[in-house]
Protein backbone atom coordinates (compact mmCIF):
# COMPACT_ATOMS: atom_id res chain seq x y z
CA UNK A 1 0.00 0.00 0.00
CA UNK A 2 1.59 3.23 -1.09
CA UNK A 3 3.04 5.86 1.15
CA UNK A 4 4.74 9.20 0.78
CA UNK A 5 7.94 7.70 -0.53
CA UNK A 6 7.17 4.03 -1.09
CA UNK A 7 4.55 1.47 -0.37
CA UNK A 8 3.11 1.29 3.10
CA UNK A 9 4.22 -1.51 5.37
CA UNK A 10 2.00 -4.55 5.60
CA UNK A 11 3.42 -6.30 8.61
CA UNK A 12 0.58 -8.07 10.39
CA UNK A 13 -0.83 -6.94 13.68
CA UNK A 14 -2.51 -9.81 15.29
CA UNK A 15 -2.22 -11.29 18.70
CA UNK A 16 1.27 -12.14 19.77
CA UNK A 17 4.90 -11.33 19.91
CA UNK A 18 5.46 -13.20 16.68
CA UNK A 19 5.18 -10.28 14.29
CA UNK A 20 4.71 -12.54 11.31
CA UNK A 21 0.96 -12.59 11.61
CA UNK A 22 -0.29 -14.00 14.84
CA UNK A 23 -1.46 -10.46 15.35
CA UNK A 24 -2.62 -8.32 18.21
CA UNK A 25 -6.28 -9.11 18.17
CA UNK A 26 -8.73 -11.61 16.76
CA UNK A 27 -10.99 -9.56 14.54
CA UNK A 28 -14.50 -10.57 13.55
CA UNK A 29 -13.78 -9.72 9.94
CA UNK A 30 -11.20 -12.53 9.93
CA UNK A 31 -14.04 -14.96 10.65
CA UNK A 32 -16.45 -14.42 7.79
CA UNK A 33 -20.08 -15.43 8.04
CA UNK A 34 -21.85 -17.82 5.68
CA UNK A 35 -21.85 -15.47 2.72
CA UNK A 36 -18.29 -14.39 3.43
CA UNK A 37 -17.12 -17.99 3.45
CA UNK A 38 -18.75 -18.61 0.09
CA UNK A 39 -17.07 -15.54 -1.31
CA UNK A 40 -13.69 -16.60 0.07
CA UNK A 41 -14.03 -20.05 -1.51
CA UNK A 42 -14.61 -18.43 -4.89
CA UNK A 43 -11.75 -15.98 -4.51
CA UNK A 44 -8.61 -16.44 -6.56
CA UNK A 45 -5.61 -14.46 -7.75
CA UNK A 46 -7.56 -12.96 -10.65
CA UNK A 47 -10.70 -11.76 -8.86
CA UNK A 48 -9.36 -10.93 -5.39
CA UNK A 49 -9.08 -7.33 -4.16
CA UNK A 50 -5.59 -6.86 -2.78
CA UNK A 51 -6.62 -3.95 -0.55
CA UNK A 52 -9.42 -5.95 1.01
CA UNK A 53 -7.00 -8.80 1.71
CA UNK A 54 -4.41 -6.35 3.02
CA UNK A 55 -6.86 -4.97 5.56
CA UNK A 56 -7.90 -8.43 6.66
CA UNK A 57 -4.31 -9.58 7.05
CA UNK A 58 -2.64 -6.49 8.43
CA UNK A 59 -4.90 -3.75 9.74
CA UNK A 60 -6.40 -3.68 13.23
CA UNK A 61 -7.80 -0.12 13.43
CA UNK A 62 -9.88 -0.74 16.54
CA UNK A 63 -6.85 -1.96 18.48
CA UNK A 64 -4.64 0.79 17.08
CA UNK A 65 -7.01 3.60 18.04
CA UNK A 66 -7.49 2.04 21.48
CA UNK A 67 -3.74 2.30 21.94
CA UNK A 68 -3.53 5.88 20.65
CA UNK A 69 -6.17 6.96 23.15
CA UNK A 70 -4.37 5.12 25.94
CA UNK A 71 -1.01 6.67 25.04
CA UNK A 72 -2.51 10.17 24.88
CA UNK A 73 -4.16 9.68 28.29
CA UNK A 74 -0.75 8.82 29.73
CA UNK A 75 0.44 12.34 28.93
CA UNK A 76 -2.69 14.49 28.85
CA UNK A 77 -5.97 14.84 30.73
CA UNK A 78 -7.89 16.21 27.75
CA UNK A 79 -9.57 14.21 24.98
CA UNK A 80 -7.76 14.18 21.61
CA UNK A 81 -9.96 15.41 18.77
CA UNK A 82 -7.67 15.75 15.75
CA UNK A 83 -5.75 12.82 14.31
CA UNK A 84 -3.26 12.62 11.44
CA UNK A 85 -2.40 9.30 9.81
CA UNK A 86 0.88 9.51 7.90
CA UNK A 87 1.47 6.99 5.10
CA UNK A 88 -2.29 6.47 5.42
CA UNK A 89 -2.93 4.12 2.49
CA UNK A 90 -6.60 3.12 2.79
CA UNK A 91 -6.90 5.23 5.97
CA UNK A 92 -8.62 2.57 8.05
CA UNK A 93 -7.38 4.25 11.24
CA UNK A 94 -8.93 7.56 10.18
CA UNK A 95 -12.26 5.81 9.71
CA UNK A 96 -12.12 4.20 13.15
CA UNK A 97 -11.03 7.48 14.76
CA UNK A 98 -14.03 9.34 13.34
CA UNK A 99 -16.47 6.58 14.28
CA UNK A 100 -15.86 7.17 17.99
CA UNK A 101 -16.94 10.80 18.23
CA UNK A 102 -18.99 12.93 15.81
CA UNK A 103 -16.86 15.97 16.70
CA UNK A 104 -13.57 14.38 15.76
CA UNK A 105 -11.56 15.28 12.67
CA UNK A 106 -8.92 13.28 10.80
CA UNK A 107 -6.29 13.78 8.13
CA UNK A 108 -4.68 11.17 5.91
CA UNK A 109 -1.42 11.88 4.07
CA UNK A 110 0.00 9.70 1.30
CA UNK A 111 1.47 10.08 -2.17
CA UNK A 112 -0.45 7.28 -3.86
CA UNK A 113 -4.06 8.10 -4.85
CA UNK A 114 -5.11 4.49 -5.50
CA UNK A 115 -5.33 3.19 -1.90
CA UNK A 116 -6.82 6.50 -0.75
CA UNK A 117 -9.65 6.23 -3.29
CA UNK A 118 -10.24 2.62 -2.25
CA UNK A 119 -10.38 3.68 1.39
CA UNK A 120 -12.87 6.44 0.64
CA UNK A 121 -15.24 3.89 -0.89
CA UNK A 122 -14.87 1.22 1.79
CA UNK A 123 -13.81 2.67 5.15
CA UNK A 124 -16.14 5.61 5.66
CA UNK A 125 -19.58 4.43 4.55
CA UNK A 126 -20.60 3.42 8.09
CA UNK A 127 -19.22 6.54 9.76
CA UNK A 128 -21.73 9.38 10.06
CA UNK A 129 -20.47 12.32 8.00
CA UNK A 130 -17.12 10.52 8.00
CA UNK A 131 -16.00 11.48 4.53
CA UNK A 132 -16.81 15.11 5.35
CA UNK A 133 -14.73 15.06 8.53
CA UNK A 134 -11.55 13.66 6.98
CA UNK A 135 -9.07 15.55 4.85
CA UNK A 136 -6.99 13.57 2.38
CA UNK A 137 -3.78 15.06 1.02
CA UNK A 138 -1.65 13.61 -1.73
CA UNK A 139 1.55 14.98 -0.32
CA UNK A 140 4.85 14.17 1.34
CA UNK A 141 4.45 13.30 5.02
CA UNK A 142 6.93 16.04 5.89
CA UNK A 143 4.41 18.67 4.77
CA UNK A 144 2.42 20.66 7.41
CA UNK A 145 -1.25 20.17 8.26
CA UNK A 146 -3.97 22.76 7.86
CA UNK A 147 -4.93 22.15 11.49
CA UNK A 148 -2.38 20.89 14.00
CA UNK A 149 -3.21 17.32 15.15
CA UNK A 150 -3.36 16.10 18.74
CA UNK A 151 -1.95 12.77 17.60
CA UNK A 152 0.14 11.88 14.58
CA UNK A 153 0.76 8.20 13.85
CA UNK A 154 3.20 6.46 11.50
CA UNK A 155 2.07 2.84 11.56
CA UNK A 156 3.23 -0.41 9.99
CA UNK A 157 6.86 0.75 9.96
CA UNK A 158 6.14 2.99 6.97
CA UNK A 159 8.81 5.47 8.06
CA UNK A 160 11.40 2.79 7.22
CA UNK A 161 11.15 4.21 3.70
CA UNK A 162 13.59 6.89 4.95
CA UNK A 163 17.01 5.40 4.26
CA UNK A 164 19.30 7.92 5.99
CA UNK A 165 19.42 9.37 9.48
CA UNK A 166 19.03 12.86 8.06
CA UNK A 167 15.83 11.90 6.24
CA UNK A 168 14.36 10.28 9.35
CA UNK A 169 15.42 13.22 11.52
CA UNK A 170 13.88 15.71 9.10
CA UNK A 171 10.64 13.74 9.17
CA UNK A 172 10.53 13.60 12.98
CA UNK A 173 11.29 17.33 13.20
CA UNK A 174 8.44 18.08 10.81
CA UNK A 175 6.05 15.93 12.86
CA UNK A 176 7.00 17.70 16.09
CA UNK A 177 6.67 21.16 14.55
CA UNK A 178 3.29 20.25 13.09
CA UNK A 179 1.76 18.83 16.30
CA UNK A 180 -0.52 20.75 18.62
CA UNK A 181 1.29 22.10 21.70
CA UNK A 182 0.18 19.09 23.77
CA UNK A 183 0.36 16.61 20.90
CA UNK A 184 2.01 13.20 20.75
CA UNK A 185 3.64 11.16 17.98
CA UNK A 186 3.20 7.37 17.83
CA UNK A 187 5.42 5.01 15.80
CA UNK A 188 5.17 1.24 15.86
CA UNK A 189 8.24 -1.00 15.98
CA UNK A 190 9.39 -4.42 14.89
CA UNK A 191 12.45 -6.25 16.14
CA UNK A 192 14.00 -9.39 17.58
CA UNK A 193 16.50 -11.95 16.28
CA UNK A 194 14.10 -13.24 13.61
CA UNK A 195 13.21 -9.79 12.32
CA UNK A 196 16.00 -9.75 9.75
CA UNK A 197 16.09 -13.46 8.91
CA UNK A 198 15.39 -14.13 5.24
CA UNK A 199 12.25 -16.28 5.36
CA UNK A 200 8.64 -16.68 4.28
CA UNK A 201 5.96 -17.14 6.87
CA UNK A 202 2.38 -17.99 5.91
CA UNK A 203 -0.78 -17.40 7.94
CA UNK A 204 -4.32 -18.51 7.17
CA UNK A 205 -6.98 -15.84 6.68
CA UNK A 206 -9.69 -18.49 6.57
CA UNK A 207 -11.77 -19.62 3.64
CA UNK A 208 -8.79 -21.21 1.93
CA UNK A 209 -6.87 -17.92 1.70
CA UNK A 210 -3.29 -17.69 2.93
CA UNK A 211 -1.31 -14.55 3.67
CA UNK A 212 2.47 -14.80 3.22
CA UNK A 213 4.96 -12.36 4.76
CA UNK A 214 8.21 -12.63 2.83
CA UNK A 215 11.43 -11.23 4.32
CA UNK A 216 13.46 -11.45 1.15
CA UNK A 217 16.78 -9.87 1.99
CA UNK A 218 18.55 -8.02 4.77
CA UNK A 219 21.91 -6.33 4.09
CA UNK A 220 23.84 -5.83 7.36
CA UNK A 221 26.23 -3.27 5.92
CA UNK A 222 23.51 -0.83 4.86
CA UNK A 223 20.42 -1.95 6.76
CA UNK A 224 18.55 -2.45 3.49
CA UNK A 225 15.51 -4.66 4.10
CA UNK A 226 13.54 -6.05 1.15
CA UNK A 227 10.13 -7.57 1.89
CA UNK A 228 6.93 -8.54 0.11
CA UNK A 229 3.40 -9.83 0.66
CA UNK A 230 1.78 -12.64 -1.30
CA UNK A 231 -1.70 -14.18 -1.11
CA UNK A 232 -2.44 -17.82 -1.95
CA UNK A 233 -5.88 -19.22 -2.69
CA UNK A 234 -7.85 -22.44 -2.43
CA UNK A 235 -7.67 -23.06 -6.19
CA UNK A 236 -3.85 -23.04 -6.11
CA UNK A 237 -3.44 -19.59 -7.62
CA UNK A 238 -1.20 -16.97 -6.00
CA UNK A 239 -1.20 -13.19 -5.99
CA UNK A 240 2.56 -12.80 -5.92
CA UNK A 241 4.11 -9.51 -4.81
CA UNK A 242 0.77 -7.94 -3.97
CA UNK A 243 2.89 -5.42 -2.06
CA UNK A 244 6.66 -4.94 -2.14
CA UNK A 245 8.91 -2.88 0.13
CA UNK A 246 12.43 -1.53 -0.03
CA UNK A 247 13.27 -0.27 3.46
CA UNK A 248 16.06 0.45 5.85
CA UNK A 249 15.67 -1.63 9.01
CA UNK A 250 15.73 0.85 11.89
CA UNK A 251 16.47 -0.36 15.43
CA UNK A 252 14.63 0.98 18.47
CA UNK A 253 17.65 2.71 19.98
CA UNK A 254 18.43 4.50 16.71
CA UNK A 255 14.88 5.80 16.37
CA UNK A 256 14.66 6.94 19.99
CA UNK A 257 17.89 8.94 19.62
CA UNK A 258 16.52 10.56 16.47
CA UNK A 259 13.28 11.52 18.24
CA UNK A 260 15.17 13.25 21.06
CA UNK A 261 17.40 14.99 18.54
CA UNK A 262 14.23 16.17 16.79
CA UNK A 263 13.25 17.99 19.99
CA UNK A 264 10.69 15.72 21.62
CA UNK A 265 10.75 16.14 25.41
CA UNK A 266 9.79 12.61 26.41
CA UNK A 267 9.97 9.34 24.48
CA UNK A 268 8.50 6.19 26.01
CA UNK A 269 8.76 2.57 24.83
CA UNK A 270 5.70 0.32 25.04
CA UNK A 271 5.94 -3.47 24.79
CA UNK A 272 3.37 -6.22 24.75
CA UNK A 273 2.77 -8.40 27.79
CA UNK A 274 2.84 -12.20 27.81
CA UNK A 275 -0.24 -14.37 27.45
CA UNK A 276 -0.66 -16.11 30.86
CA UNK A 277 -1.78 -19.29 29.09
CA UNK A 278 1.05 -19.35 26.54
CA UNK A 279 4.43 -17.82 27.33
CA UNK A 280 5.32 -17.82 23.63
CA UNK A 281 2.43 -15.50 22.76
CA UNK A 282 1.59 -11.90 23.62
CA UNK A 283 -1.55 -10.79 25.45
CA UNK A 284 -2.34 -7.86 23.14
CA UNK A 285 -1.79 -5.32 25.95
CA UNK A 286 0.99 -2.76 25.51
CA UNK A 287 2.45 -1.00 28.55
CA UNK A 288 5.41 1.28 29.18
CA UNK A 289 8.52 -0.84 29.52
CA UNK A 290 12.03 0.60 29.31
CA UNK A 291 13.67 -2.76 28.65
CA UNK A 292 11.32 -5.07 26.78
CA UNK A 293 11.93 -8.78 26.25
CA UNK A 294 14.22 -10.04 23.50
CA UNK A 295 11.91 -12.73 22.18
CA UNK A 296 12.38 -14.05 18.65
CA UNK A 297 10.19 -11.36 17.11
CA UNK A 298 8.38 -8.55 18.89
CA UNK A 299 6.13 -5.60 18.24
CA UNK A 300 6.19 -2.35 20.19
CA UNK A 301 5.58 1.39 20.10
CA UNK A 302 7.56 4.56 20.61
CA UNK A 303 5.38 7.40 21.93
CA UNK A 304 6.87 10.89 21.87
CA UNK A 305 5.48 13.94 23.66
CA UNK A 306 6.07 17.41 22.27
Amino acid sequence: MASSTKTKSDKPKGKGKDSQGRGRTSRAKDKPGKEGKKRDRRMNAKNADRYELYQRAVNSPETDIDFLEKAYAHYRDSKPMRFREDFCGTASMCGEWLSRDPERRAEGVDLDPEPIEWGKRHNFTKVKDGIERVEFRLDDVRSPSTHKPDITAAQNFSYWCFKTRKELLDYCKSVRENLADDGIFVMDLYGGPEATVEQEEPRSLGGGIEYVWDQREYVPGTGQFLTAIHFRFRDGSEMTNAFEYDWRFWHLGEIRDVLYDAGFKDVTTWFEGTDPDDEDEGDGVFEIDERGENCEAWLGYLVSAK
